[in-house]
């Protein structure tokens, strides 16, 4: 004879869902982008926020663990938001959504937050990808996958090299090129070829410069 079962014989483990904020300012661009994230298994509740101060007021509020964001919005920039978000959630990720890839700069010290940057050309497909890892990575315990990156100092030429390791520094264009006594146009024109070279853009660039600069010999440690 067949018992009624209690609860506890059809208890299941807790579904576990990440809790997104897409920061968008194009309304319809970012409704199709959450669209595409609440369809991805492990993803929960996608916020929507158009702009610095409502993103920042959501993330006082909300326990928000992936951030997915773009930089230029109508009342500031997008870093903004993400300083403010990992002073509310310090294990927080963010991928970047980008029109601008080869200009996005990230302050070394919340590039460790960044696990990716994205190019608005190719937003879906990419953020997909992306976000799938995060929710991998969260839910498993494991860090985030980081490519093993090539040498700079050993595919870079001495000038591209100069000016990679100050990318690391945080500096901006117009600052690199000041220091070096060089133009604008000479620095981007390096930096182009050092992101052919390294495969990597925007805040995964800063990423790779900043690490060097910390492991190349005779760098003073903080």
């Amino acid at each position: 004879m067949r018992t009624a079962a209690s609860p506890s014989d059809h208890s299941s483990p807790v579904q576990k869902s990440l809790t997104c904020l897409m920061v968008e300012d194009h309304t319809l661009v970012g409704q199709a982008l959450a669209g595409l994230v609440r369809t991805i298994p492990g993803v929960g509740e996608v916020l929507l926020a158009t702009t610095v101060a409502d993103a920042i007021a959501i993330v006082a509020k909300r326990d928000v663990e992936l951030l997915i964001l773009d930089l230029l919005l109508p009342d500031g920039n997008g870093i903004d938001v993400l300083r403010a978000a990992v002073r509310q959630h310090p294990d927080i990720r963010c991928v970047i959504v980008s029109g601008a890839a080869d200009e996005c700069a990230c302050p070394a010290d919340l590039a460790g937050h960044v696990q990716a940057l994205v190019d608005k050309t190719a937003a879906f497909e990419a953020l997909r990808h992306e976000v799938e890892a995060a929710v991998r990575c969260r839910f498993r315990g494991l860090p985030v996958p980081t490519k093993t990156p090539p040498d700079p100092s050993r595919i870079l030429r001495p000038r591209e090299l100069e000016v990679f390791e100050r990318i690391g520094q945080g500096m901006s264009t117009k600052d690199i090129a000041a220091s070096l006594g060089i133009t604008v146009h000479t620095v981007n024109t390096h930096r182009k070829a050092i992101v052919s070279k390294l495969n990597a853009v925007g805040a995964e660039l800063v990423r790779l410069a900043t690490i060097h600069n910390q492991t190349r010999p005779g760098t003073p440690r903080s």
